[in-house]
């Protein structure tokens, strides 16, 4: 948590109650009690995502709408397939051109400036910090159970081709998405939706709807999912905020930095693209780190 980060909740506060009721006293009534929960949770070591977690939960439950970003998710998703159709055939199909692909998609959402976004897409992504060399050597080592945890809607789009080629390292590889809706995050719904339902089959999700990951709130079937998993690769800012301080090897972090308190905690610049293991733990030099 950092001083900006109350800046950054407030503006989600006023986006995500406009986008849930047309009525401004509906509106009025859902900003005091979502403010109140941010100024409640606002402290040192608090983790921003999740303060948007509780204030999302009451903002629905006043103005009784279970889903606010829906229309914003099925516009974003629309444009991504778009972006995703023309920007795909740069890109080759080994493992670390789906992974700049995969990130790539990341670059979108709902905070950014549009010709932001164009100017990241439109060259090509390098990483600020890439452990893809550790990945290989885990991923050529005994199969088991990966789990690829998804982010915003419309990201599937540039997931399915790194999916796949993960899949046919023999891996067994379930694409996880939310329970339900919860800010742009990616839920079955929104998947079947846009079309990949099928193609990124088999499917999981967390039995919770938080952004990120937070453990104590997802369902029973999903932390023996979680449990099992031999790779965890968690995609977006949401996952880091809520899962980098986690000592767990299993997890892998595929994003871009686009807040200074993130990129600070990564070492990067604002804007980078990492992909890289916790930052809780400390790892060998025999592991190739470096």
């Amino acid at each position: 948590m950092q001083p900006e980060c109350h800046a950054c909740l407030t503006r989600l506060v006023e986006l995500t109650v406009v986008q849930a009721h047309p009525d401004p006293a509906v509106q009025a009534e859902a900003r005091r009690a979502a403010l109140k929960i941010r100024d409640r949770g606002f402290a040192p070591g608090a983790v921003p995502a999740a303060i948007a977690n509780r204030f999302h939960h009451a903002i629905m439950a006043v103005s009784g709408n279970s889903d606010p970003f829906a229309s914003r998710k099925a516009a974003e998703t629309a444009y991504l397939g778009r972006i995703f159709r023309n920007l795909a055939a740069q890109y080759d199909n080994d493992l670390e051109s789906l992974f700049r692909l995969a990130v790539a998609g990341n670059a979108i959402d709902f905070f950014r400036e549009e010709q932001e976004v164009i100017r990241d897409l439109a060259g090509r992504v390098e990483f600020g910090v890439s452990e893809l060399e550790v990945f290989r050597r885990r991923l050529q080592g005994r199969p088991g159970l990966l789990l690829y945890l998804a982010d915003n809607a419309g990201e599937q789009f540039f997931d399915a081709p790194l999916v796949g080629h993960l899949r046919g390292s023999g891996w067994r590889v379930l694409y996880v998405v939310k329970a339900g809706p919860i800010q742009n995050d990616l839920t079955r719904e929104d998947l079947w939706a846009s079309g990949l339902g099928e193609a990124l089959e088999p499917l999981a999700d967390t039995g919770a709807r938080t952004v990120g990951l937070e453990l104590d709130q997802v369902s029973s079937d999903f932390l023996e999912l979680y449990d099992q998993a031999g790779i965890i690769l968690a995609k977006g800012m949401g996952h880091f905020e809520t899962m980098s301080h986690l000592p767990d090897r299993r997890l892998y972090f595929l994003l871009q930095a686009k807040c200074a308190p993130v990129a600070q905690a990564l070492g990067v610049s604002r804007g980078s693209f990492v992909f890289c293991r916790t930052p809780a733990i400390s790892l060998d030099k025999e592991e190739g780190r470096g």
